[in-house]
């Protein structure tokens, strides 16, 4: 029988892989032009489509040069050889986490380019939007979605204008 404080250590310690994975990866191959199509795909439409002077819009339009599906490949790799390794509780613990924790960040990184969002009215949204936006305006600052503190433990971490640093 599994113990719930193991299963939620393995939800977490999840999604901070998954977090700092994408953080990683958006700095690495979005950002680097030895990344290739995944290079040319966020620069030429996700920076593109959202840079200064047009931080948001109506809807999102950012759909045709998305590389979040293209991260799910190394994902389902190593997925498929954990499930080899894992007991099955914890295996199904840690795929869950990975589904809700990739399905944030693609949900966030959409959402924060979405003028008048109903997530606007917290603080925390605002908050991790503006950091967001650095990026855009930074392009070398502030690759996570979700977690900034990759940010800050990677060196790339810029506060908003509005903040001190």
């Amino acid at each position: 029988m599994w113990q719930a404080p193991l299963l939620a250590a393995t939800a977490i310690g999840t999604h901070l892989v998954m977090s700092a994975s994408q953080t990683l990866l958006h700095r690495w191959m979005g950002h680097r032009s030895w990344g290739g199509r995944f290079f040319r795909n966020h620069i030429d439409f996700h920076h593109h489509l959202y840079a200064r002077g047009h931080l948001t819009s109506a809807v999102y339009r950012g759909e045709e040069g998305n590389n979040t599906p293209f991260f799910l490949i190394p994902t389902l790799l190593v997925a498929g050889g954990l499930f080899f390794v894992l007991p099955l509780g914890m295996f199904l613990a840690m795929a869950l986490a990975a589904v809700v924790s990739f399905r944030a960040h693609v949900y966030f990184d959409k959402v924060y380019h979405v003028a008048g969002s109903p997530l606007e009215r917290f603080a925390w949204f605002r908050r991790k939007q503006r950091m967001h936006f650095v990026h855009h305006l930074h392009a070398n600052t502030n690759f996570a979605v979700i977690d900034f503190f990759w940010d800050r433990l990677f060196g790339t971490y810029r506060a908003p204008d509005d903040e001190s640093r």
